[in-house]
This record gives structure tokens, sequence and C-alpha cells, in this order.
């Protein structure tokens, strides 16, 4: 008789891999969401979500290439999933090489105008971390611009994100300092010193 997998199963699973192997974590993920005659889903775990995961810890374990099989799977499913795959795998394409599809799938992203707060701090960042500096400030702004007209909802702590990763990447690409920037240094001290 199959497993039941439980969201707790997938808390602890994640706990579990703050302090263990990532690859084992990634591969727990994978066999819970792939091999049906072992586990069964309990309402509140997706399929897709657990791909997601398994994508995500295979990049941890910098099995780049397993971890976009894993988020394209996700994506082909079509279940809910926290964060978008989607939004992970243009991390996971730069990682595996795959520069090209990277770009294209952020700009595919980019046109839908569909992202969440969280997509336009990840892309950001993602960005960032790969010294695209003009990409990154390009999905924090968006970011904030959506904020700003109300397109999105976001706590003061995201458009905060959003704001000083802003300032970062173009202070990082030695841009002159505008009035964005000026607010995020402030808000950069005001949290130094609480």
């Amino acid at each position: 008789m199959p497993r039941p997998i439980t969201p707790d199963d997938v808390d602890h699973a994640r706990e579990s891999a703050l302090v263990g192997d990532p690859r084992t974590a990634a591969e727990r993920f994978r066999a819970w969401a792939t091999d049906a005659r072992a586990y069964t889903l309990a309402d509140g775990v997706s399929r897709a979500a657990l791909l997601a995961d398994a994508g995500e810890y295979f990049g941890y374990a910098d099995d780049h290439d397993e971890a976009v099989r894993m988020f394209e799977a996700a994506i082909a499913d079509g279940g809910p999933v926290a964060i978008s795959p989607r939004v992970m795998l243009v991390r996971e394409l730069f990682q595996a090489g795959r520069t090209e599809d990277a770009f294209a799938l952020a700009d595919e992203l980019r046109r839908e105008r569909s992202a969440g707060v969280t997509d336009y701090i990840l892309l950001g960042s993602g960005f960032e971390l790969i010294g695209e500096n003009k990409q990154a400030q390009r999905w924090y702004a968006m970011g904030l611009r959506a904020i700003d007209s109300g397109s999105i909802l976001a706590s003061e702590f995201d458009y905060e994100s959003l704001l000083i990763g802003r300032q970062r990447v173009r202070s990082n690409a030695g841009m002159p300092e505008d009035a964005l920037d000026a607010a995020a240094r402030a808000i950069m001290a005001r949290h130094a010193q609480e």
C-alpha cells in the first residue's frame, strides 16, 4: 500500500535538508512526486510542488541539468506551486550554461506581466548573482512599479527588498544615485540602527 505524503512530511523534509545533503532531499522529493506505487499525495501536497522542491535541491547540489528537468516537469504538471517554477527555471538554465534559453524565458515572463512580488525579487536577485546588473535592475524596478500601480500586493518588507536590490545593482554598475537610491540608503541606515 502506498505511503501518503502529507504537508508535515514535506515541511520535515525541507527542515532536514537545511542540515543534510541537498541531493538526498532532492531525490526524496523526486521519488514522492514520481513513484505512484510507493507514495500517494495527501490533500495540500501537489506533484508540481514536489517536483519544484526537487529542482531547487538538485540546484543546491550543483546538478543543474537535473534541476532543469525537475522544473520543466513541474511546469508541465501545472499543479499548484508556491513559487513559479518558471521563475526558478530561469536561474537553473543559467547555472546549466543555457544562457540564451534563460534570457528567452525571462523575456517571456516580462512580456506576460503576471508576476507576483516574489517573482520580481527572485528574478532580480538571480540576475544580480550572475552579474547581469542591467537585467537585475529591470526586474527590481518592474516590481516597484507594479506595487506602486497597485497591480500586485506586497508587504513593506517586499517593497524595501526591491528598493534595496535596485540600489545595490545600480551602485555595482557605477550608476549615479537617484532619489530611489537615496531612499534605499535611508532604509538601510534605519535598519542598521534598530
